[in-house]
């Protein structure tokens, strides 16, 4: 299991698989390091975050110390979700242009060279599909974090309109 987890985070094989797709591959790296650091931050709001602001609420003796507690509570439910929300459709896009890219790479050679080795083809356009693999990996993956973060969102809101119900105090 350990050697599965050195062979994926190789720094040479990254750097090999970052160079051969290009500008775009490394452009969706960052797009992905900056989509799960959202991602973990809104993570981190809505199960350790979220339960001590409701606390708080709960425990709140005038009304305006708890419209507060709330208000705080649904903005920060609300902050960044639609850039979550963008970049996930984004790195579909992103890959494809990197794909289209590396197509057109692959003509100017075979327009200068005259190369029709089928080896050298598809050695090409294997790197040149590299970007949009990628780009589909990362918002896959991103989209399965992110539904399960605007269920936890919903109930949570579900949660303070009871809470408010309760108290007979409307945020």
């Amino acid at each position: 299991m350990l050697e599965l987890l050195a062979a994926m985070f190789n720094m040479a094989q990254l750097q090999v698989l970052l160079a051969a797709g290009g500008i775009v591959l490394k452009v969706l790296a960052c797009t992905a390091l900056i989509l799960w650091t959202l991602l973990l931050a809104k993570l981190w709001f809505v199960s350790v975050e979220f339960p001590r602001r409701f606390k708080e609420a709960e425990q709140a003796v005038s009304a305006k110390l708890f419209r507060n507690i709330i208000g705080a509570a649904q903005l920060s439910q609300s902050t960044s979700m639609g850039m979550i929300r963008t970049t996930i459709n984004v790195c579909p896009l992103l890959g494809l242009m990197g794909t289209v890219m590396g197509m057109i790479d692959i003509f100017d050679v075979i327009s200068a060279s005259g190369v029709a080795n089928a080896q050298i083809m598809a050695e090409s356009v294997a790197r040149a599909i590299l970007p949009t693999m990628a780009g589909m990996v990362i918002a896959i993956s991103a989209m399965f974090m992110f539904a399960y973060i605007q269920r936890r969102t919903l109930a949570q809101r579900s949660m303070l309109t009871s809470l408010s119900l309760a108290k007979r105090i409307m945020p």
